[in-house]
């Protein structure tokens, strides 16, 4: 039995350094990249998630927004048809509406948002 501080030969040296493999250590960063690169996945996924849920939101929104629009715009069109007929209270609606920047198209744009075609020549 050998001393606990006794001199170490070098031939037992290099039997024990010839032991040690680099598996254990190249194992356990594997593992780790692999633990690593599963989380940023997961987190990834659950982001998109939010991203798809917010972004239907939103054109549920939209979608709203352009029917208050239009609704809006015949409304203001109506207005004008009668402020043209004559009508005195029409006219100074229009002319509110005109002095805040919004203006009454005489066509108001469908609805769908298709554009009015060009006329023919």
């Amino acid at each position: 039995m050998s001393e606990p501080f006794a001199p170490v030969s070098r031939s037992e040296l290099s039997d024990e350094a010839a032991m040690v493999s680099a598996f254990l250590p190249l194992a356990i960063l594997g593992a780790m990249l692999l633990v690593w690169f599963g989380f940023q996945a997961i987190q990834l996924r659950a982001e998109r998630d939010i991203i798809h849920n917010a972004l239907k939101t939103q054109n549920k929104q939209i979608e709203e927004s352009k029917k208050l629009r239009d609704s809006f715009f015949a409304i203001a069109h109506g207005a004008e048809v009668l402020a043209d007929g004559g009508n005195a209270n029409a006219r100074l609606v229009v002319d509110g509406l005109k002095k805040r920047g919004i203006t009454v198209t005489p066509n108001p744009p469908a609805p769908g948002g298709a554009a009015p075609a060009a006329p023919a020549k």
